[in-house]
């Protein structure tokens, strides 16, 4: 690194620069109204963010709790992850006293030395996270892990205290416009979800249809149903168990005994189905008999709804489309296969996620902290029915409109990538003598976002 670095610059170590000793912070026992602890998530990148902060008893302790004080530098001592192991943060200006938890760990600079805003841009930037990401130890259950010893390792290039300070403010700068435009990018990316959620659900309600309407009704069923929206005069309601065959999914038995003859299948969890989509990245497998993985092999066009959870994720859902071949369900899903093509899937999926998610909340049994609708009861939720001509009209005007929206919410997803390459190219040049007030450090990229 000595070689990179322009005249006037030199390498130091950490342990050098320290105005006192690293010092981890000490986790007090839970108090509702206690003293202020920052959570791990107060460490956003560059400052703390004291809004993320718990109660602790402060009375267990005979000594006062060590505060968070202007110029820290707070970094984590232990994460799941190794790119977030070590991730640090400056504490500003914290508008309480305010102490910090065990998980992390304290560095104070000498402020002659080291200008702490300048610490804290380095701290976020390629040169020091490649250092922490080398040293960083795994242990048990899976946490990465840095001690003092390493951290005060870490080398820091540094210029005098004058172009520290320079150089810290074109890296804000331009951090500034980069996360203004992010922002704004994942902003555009969010409406232009609902946007979607919002057409299929419209449309699976006859909404998008200019025809006359008449009030919705069903026979009572003993569930919690509520009003039920207006339909075109000829649509009709009717429960879902007439329209398709709802099955629970495969359970888990770690007490059944291991059987040669059964088989490996992947395996959807809650976590795979999403509103509107299926998350497919990480999926398990279960083993179990050859004749029960047949039984609850998912086919194209089958309705998968989530069944247990938090309350406002139930009956969230999606269509599987042979993704994964001999796929079977966990028992937490629904599936729900369309009988004599009464309805086309997407328009149930659709609805199931607009009107049918309220309609679980509604009718959900909360137990602990989680909620759940059983296979009884969502056999009975309201389900609209359109003419068949009318279900394939609505299908392909939606899907046309949805294309549109997905295609530019995937080119805002690629702005929002280029930007995380530009604030990581930003930070190397910065702290490796290469930015200039002249020059623009990314020609015309960043404007380009």
């Amino acid at each position: 690194m000595n070689r990179d670095l322009p005249t006037g610059w030199t390498l130091v170590k950490l342990a050098e620069v320290l105005h006192e000793p690293l010092a981890n912070g000490r986790s007090l026992p839970a108090r509702q109204d206690g003293f202020p602890v920052l959570r791990a998530t107060a460490l956003r990148p560059v400052t703390v963010d004291f809004t993320q902060t718990k109660g602790g008893d402060e009375t267990a302790h005979n000594s006062p709790p060590v505060l968070a004080e202007p110029g820290d530098l707070l970094v984590s001592r232990v994460s799941g992850s190794r790119s977030l192991v070590g991730e640090g943060a400056l504490v500003d200006v914290p508008p309480r006293a305010t102490t910090f938890p065990d998980t992390m760990i304290r560095v104070r600079v000498q402020p002659s030395l080291v200008d702490p805003r300048y610490l804290a841009h380095l701290w976020n930037s390629p040169i020091v996270r490649r250092q922490i990401a080398d040293r960083a130890r795994q242990g048990g259950a899976a946490l990465y892990r840095i001690n003092h010893r390493d951290l005060a390792q870490i080398l820091l290039p540094l210029p005098a205290p004058g172009e520290q300070a320079r150089i810290t403010s074109l890296v804000e700068d331009h951090l500034a416009r980069i996360d203004a435009t992010t922002t704004r990018t994942r902003r555009a990316v969010d409406q232009a979800g609902e946007l979607v959620h919002a057409m299929s659900a419209q449309a699976s309600l006859g909404r998008l249809s200019g025809t006359d309407r008449a009030a919705g009704s069903l026979p009572a069923a003993g569930t919690h149903d509520g009003a039920l929206p207006a339909l075109p005069v000829d649509w009709r309601w009717t429960r879902l168990e007439t329209v398709a065959e709802l099955t629970l999914g495969v359970a888990k038995n770690s007490r059944r005994q291991w059987d040669p003859a059964d088989v490996e299948v992947p395996c959807l969890r809650v976590a795979n189905v999403q509103r509107g989509r299926l998350a497919l990245d990480d999926i398990q497998v279960i083993r179990v008999p050859a004749q029960r993985a047949q039984a609850a092999r998912l086919r194209t066009g089958d309705v998968l709804l989530t069944g247990g959870g938090d309350r406002g994720q139930l009956g969230r859902g999606w269509i599987w489309e042979e993704q994964v071949p001999d796929c079977v369900h966990q028992n937490h899903l629904f599936r729900a296969r369309i009988t004599d093509r009464h309805l086309h899937p997407k328009l149930l999926a659709w609805h199931a996620n607009g009107f049918g998610r309220q309609w679980c909340q509604r009718n959900a049994t909360q137990v602990t902290g989680l909620a759940s609708i059983g296979l009884g009861k969502i056999r009975l939720m309201p389900v609209p029915v359109a003419p068949a001509g009318e279900q394939q009209r609505l299908v392909a005007l939606v899907d046309a409109h949805l294309t549109t929206l997905q295609t530019a919410s995937a080119a805002a997803e690629r702005a929002v990538d280029v930007a995380d390459r530009l604030r990581s190219n930003l930070l190397q040049r910065a702290f490796t003598g290469q930015l200039s007030h002249a020059a623009h450090p990314f020609g015309h990229q960043e404007s380009s976002l």
